[in-house]
């Protein structure tokens, strides 16, 4: 039997241990709802509109109408969080999500063709980056930028499928942005009707590539996990200092010939084992590229510099070229490039863009003919070090939206000032 004293000891042990474990829990359902504040999840439909990317592909595409459908879950930084990108971008949304687009409306023959061919579906996954322009208690205005992977249903086959030239090989690269208007019905609730513009394609390392681009709205819901309070805009106590740096990479590009599918498609004997093959060689080449930049945000930085290629293989551009009747044709195994750059940066993510006109370029008939005398880029690069000097990257090469190349590098940043100092996370 217990006695007295031995019951009080028991008393005052339990309550010390639900006075120390109190606070525990506490804290575990103060972090549960801090969780599931940062998580909504979010489901749009759409109609979309295809884009011929060149008057070539407009001969193809006999109609144009196309639907889309997306789930995402959402991932927002609190007003608590202490990451100043968070606090500088008005607390963004980072995603992942699944994508299914319906374009098997979307009817493609030429005048000789006996059937019709089509792009069926496209199925992809992605990731994406959402910031509010514009934010009251129950409506916002924001764009998302989105970057993944696409999987078609129906690509491209030289025999039953012959007239989708837009689409050549099962894998694709998907890019989208949007800019959508929400509105809060309730605290967890919200409508979200939108614009959107959504390109695949396989960044030419397959044949034929002229890509998906399409154009439509969107309509939506959002659910948030837990009630959101509005963000409200905050002042910094350390301003950044801005510096200049110079940023250095090489890469590897890869890509196939619009030459030998133009030979295969429409100068090949139906006899040869060649006509409308789906085999086709990877060309690769190095590049380099040196930028002057200028950071002058702890968001932004712009720059001006210059690109250079190699391409190993102009002997079979040569080839190629001969076969197809060009004539009187120059062929230089270097090219270089005057490039304007502009990077955003959020954490260790930059996501890059350039404007690049070329100062010499002599790649023979096919590529004067198809490519233009400037080309754009877009890519993402990742920091490997917290100073964020080291980092890998990949980006897309392309005439007016006619990819030629995809590329990944590695990169140094060599930095002046005051963002030697600079830390990233």
């Amino acid at each position: 039997m217990i006695n007295r004293d031995e019951k009080l000891t028991i008393e005052k042990i339990l309550l010390l241990t639900t006075l120390f474990v109190q606070p525990f829990f506490a804290y575990a359902q103060t972090a549960k709802q801090d969780w599931t504040k940062r998580w909504s999840i979010e489901a749009k439909g759409g109609w979309g509109y295809m884009i011929p990317c060149d008057e070539y592909a407009q001969e193809l595409i006999r109609t144009h109408h196309s639907s889309v459908y997306s789930l995402q879950m959402s991932h927002r930084a609190l007003a608590t969080d202490s990451c100043q990108y968070d606090q500088l971008f008005g607390f963004p949304s980072l995603s992942v999500g699944l994508l299914f687009a319906d374009y098997h409306r979307i009817k493609l023959q030429k005048e000789n063709t006996p059937y019709i061919s089509g792009t069926g579906y496209m199925m992809g996954a992605y990731a994406s980056f959402s910031r509010d322009l514009l934010r009251t208690d129950r409506f916002s205005f924001n764009y998302t930028f989105e970057n993944g992977l696409g999987w078609c249903s129906k690509p491209y086959d030289g025999f039953t499928n012959e007239d989708n030239e837009l689409i050549g090989s099962p894998l694709s690269i998907y890019f989208g942005f949007g800019l959508y208007a929400r509105y809060r019905i309730t605290p967890q609730w919200e409508l979200v009707l939108g614009g959107e513009l959504k390109h695949f394609s396989n960044g030419a390392v397959d044949r034929p590539n002229k890509g998906i681009n399409t154009t439509g709205i969107s309509l939506g819901a959002k659910y948030y996990l837990q009630p959101t309070e509005p963000t409200k805009k905050m002042v910094f106590k350390v301003p950044f200092d801005s510096y200049f740096f110079m940023d250095l990479s090489a890469g590897w590009d890869v890509n196939s010939s619009m030459g030998e599918w133009l030979i295969n498609s429409y100068h090949t004997s139906p006899d040869s084992p060649n006509y409308h093959t789906k085999d086709y060689r990877i060309y690769s080449g190095v590049t380099a590229h040196a930028t002057a930049m200028y950071r002058y945000s702890r968001r932004y930085a712009s720059g001006i510099g210059l690109d250079y290629t190699y391409y190993p293989y102009t002997d079979a551009l040569q080839e190629e070229d001969e076969k197809l009747g060009y004539q009187n044709q120059t062929y230089n195994k270097h090219s270089v490039a005057l490039v304007a750059r502009h990077e955003v940066y959020y954490r260790r993510l930059t996501m890059y863009m350039g404007l690049a006109y070329y100062l010499l370029r002599e790649r023979g008939g096919v590529a004067s003919e198809f490519e233009k005398p400037y080309y754009e880029n877009l890519g993402i690069k990742y920091a490997l070090t917290r100073n964020g000097n080291i980092y890998i990257g990949y980006h897309v090469k392309a005439h007016l939206l006619r990819a030629e190349h995809m590329e990944l590098n590695l990169g140094f940043r060599i930095k002046t000032g005051n963002g030697r100092k600079e830390k990233i996370w």
